[in-house]
């Protein structure tokens, strides 16, 4: 008989400005849910309410670098399971409407520094990720953290 495992996957924030004020809010970690030993479990980028959701607010135009620092397990207590981020994990949109399902940079490797523009409306930078949890997984709210840094290029 398999166990429920109750993940949750927590995004802390850390946001550099050089030069120019803006913001950089997390709308939504990333979330896996409910996983089962030894069952992978992938969580799409464009997945509204689960995949991790970053908005940029600055001013139009400034352009921005954004790094991450991504972990390769999550925790709880002892007990590690690994996360993989692909080099096509993450997505970004700057356009006036932004939409998460078919967004307008698509992807992209959070492995590499990022250089976009924020657009009128900010700029919108989403994030998923695969849970491997192991055979013989204990259960548990499991929690690691992103980091993502948003630096201001003076251009």
């Amino acid at each position: 008989m398999k166990r429920n495992l109750l993940i949750l996957f927590f995004c802390l924030l850390l946001a550099s400005t050089h030069l120019s004020a803006q913001n950089v809010t997390v709308n939504n970690n990333l979330s896996f849910g409910t996983v089962y030993p030894g069952i992978p479990k992938a969580i799409s980028k464009t997945t509204a309410g689960l995949a991790a959701e970053f908005f940029i607010s600055g001013t139009a135009g400034n352009e921005v670098t954004i790094e991450f620092a991504l972990p390769t397990y999550m925790n709880i207590g002892s007990s590690n399971m690994q996360v993989i981020f692909q080099e096509t994990d993450c997505a970004i949109d700057t356009s006036a409407t932004p939409d998460q399902s078919n967004p307008e940079f698509n992807n992209l490797d959070p492995w590499h520094t990022l250089t976009y523009r924020i657009g009128s409306s900010g700029l919108y930078v989403w994030l998923g990720g695969i849970l491997v949890p192991g055979l013989t997984q204990s259960e548990g709210s499991y929690a690691s953290n992103i980091v993502i840094t948003v630096t201001y290029t003076g251009n």
